[in-house]
Parts: C-alpha cells; sequence; structure tokens
C-alpha cells in the first residue's frame, strides 16, 4: 500500500522540520505499534526530535514482544494490523500495562471511538491527524499520568509519605518498619496511586524478568507489606482484584 501521499503522511513531513521541545523534560519512552512503515517512520521520526525515545512495532506479534521487553511511558496503537486488532490487544494486555494508550487509526466512526475507550484507551485520535494535536495529546496524557506531589526527594499520597532520600516511610506521621524490598514496592505503588498495577508488571519493575506464571514471591511481598499498612487505621491500603493485579488506595474506617 502505498502511502507516502497521504495527508497524515504530508502533515508529518512538514512539521518534521519545526520541532517543539519547550516544556520536555527527559525522554518519553513511547511505543509505537503502526503497520504502515512509511508513516510509522515519520511519527518515530517527529516524537525522536521532540526527546522521545521510540520503539516501533509493525504488529500484533511485535507489539507483544515489546510490551515484555521493557515498559514505556505511552503507548500509540493502530487498530487494523496484518495479523491482529488492536482492540483485542488491548483488550489482552491492559491488565499488564500500567501507561496511558492511545489509539491512532483510520476507522473513524463513533462507534469504533466509542469501543477503542470503552475497552480502556485513554484516547482515539482519527487519521490523518495534525502532528501538533498528536503532541499536545501525548503531553497532556503524560502530565495525567504522572506521580501526585511530584518530588526530587519524596511522595505524598494522602497520609502516607515516602523520603526517597532516607528510604522511611509514614502513614500519619507513624513510621512504618519496612525491609529493604517492602520500601522498593510500597515506592512502585505510591508513584501510582490507585492505579490497578499486574503481577506481571510488579514482577518486572521488582524481580527484573518476566513473570513466569508460577513464582508467588510478589503475592508473598504484596501480603506482608499490606499487613504493616492496615497496622494504622485510616491510611492507605493495598487492594486485590482477583485475576488482575492490585491496587494502593485511601481507606478510612466506619463506625
Amino acid at each position: 500500500m502505498n502511502t507516502m501521499s497521504s495527508p497524515a503522511n504530508i502533515a508529518f513531513q512538514a512539521d518534521n522540520a519545526h520541532p517543539e521541545t519547550e516544556g520536555v523534560s527527559g525522554k518519553y519512552r513511547i511505543l509505537l505499534l503502526e503497520d504502515d512503515q512509511q508513516l510509522a517512520e515519520l511519527i518515530v521520526r517527529f516524537l525522536s526530535d521532540r526527546e522521545c525515545d521510540v520503539t516501533y512495532a509493525a504488529s500484533g506479534s511485535e507489539f507483544m514482544r515489546a510490551v515484555h521487553h521493557r515498559e514505556y511511558d505511552l503507548i500509540i496503537a493502530d487498530v487494523v494490523l496484518p495479523d491482529a486488532s488492536g482492540f483485542q490487544l488491548l483488550e489482552q494486555f491492559r491488565s499488564q500495562l500500567s501507561c496511558p494508550l492511545i489509539f491512532l487509526s483510520a476507522l473513524s466512526s463513533v462507534d469504533d471511538q466509542v469501543a477503542g475507550l470503552r475497552l480502556g484507551a485513554n484516547d482515539y485520535l482519527v487519521k490523518p491527524v495534525d502532528p501538533h494535536l498528536l503532541w499536545a495529546k501525548i503531553q497532556a496524557h503524560l502530565r495525567t499520568a504522572s506521580s501526585p506531589a511530584p518530588s526530587a526527594n519524596g511522595i505524598t499520597f494522602g497520609p502516607l509519605s515516602i523520603d526517597l532520600v532516607s528510604r522511611q516511610a509514614q502513614v500519619h506521621e507513624q513510621p512504618l518498619p519496612l525491609t529493604t524490598n517492602e520500601f522498593d514496592l510500597l515506592q512502585i505503588f505510591a508513584e501510582q496511586p490507585a492505579r490497578l498495577l499486574s503481577r506481571e508488571y510488579l514482577f518486572r519493575r521488582v524481580i527484573g524478568r518476566e513473570f513466569d506464571g508460577l513464582d508467588r514471591v510478589i503475592d508473598m511481598r504484596v501480603s506482608r507489606l499490606r499487613k504493616k499498612l492496615e497496622a494504622i487505621a485510616d491510611g492507605v491500603a493495598i487492594q486485590s482484584i482477583r485475576g488482575r493485579g492490585y491496587s494502593l488506595n485511601t481507606v478510612h474506617s466506619h463506625s
């Protein structure tokens, strides 16, 4: 399929000469799932000029390998692929993804857009998309996904405060006696509070390799950390959703 003359490609070609880096701090790790190689190359160049580290997948199978290979700050995904549907991939992997996902597709019907959003996508853009709009959407979703009360030295979530320098944590100013492993796990939860984190995601973050489906080390560490958090009333708690994962939430006792 020859796509070089498509409006989307022309827009990206015109915009690549004028990168907008204002307001960007560091590199965003972005996974692009797009089977149109020429359009994908233009998007990769466009985002790379804006200090993004882009991984490109041209098929569902490449997407699955990419997701298992590293963590991403945001995913841009086409819907119609040679070996899979973007909708099916999102449905399959959503519980394992902890980052925003934007569909970028030529499917323009309201039904398609609603279907993508109902599956859990954070946004749905119709091709051809203006590069300025795509970039603005990426920045907006990354701002929304960033951790609350960001600080170089600590994280605050409700009554929970974490000092990243001294590696100490408190709930209602009561110290939490945490081991090194428990502190690392709590930090991961606190960076993404109230968000569902899958066992696969936690395993990759904590252990540094892929989850084999059998190792219960994450479950045991979560269980120990949960007991210590529950010892302080009206604080924070780790809640589990069977078969999907865990999330850190504030709690209040009912008396």
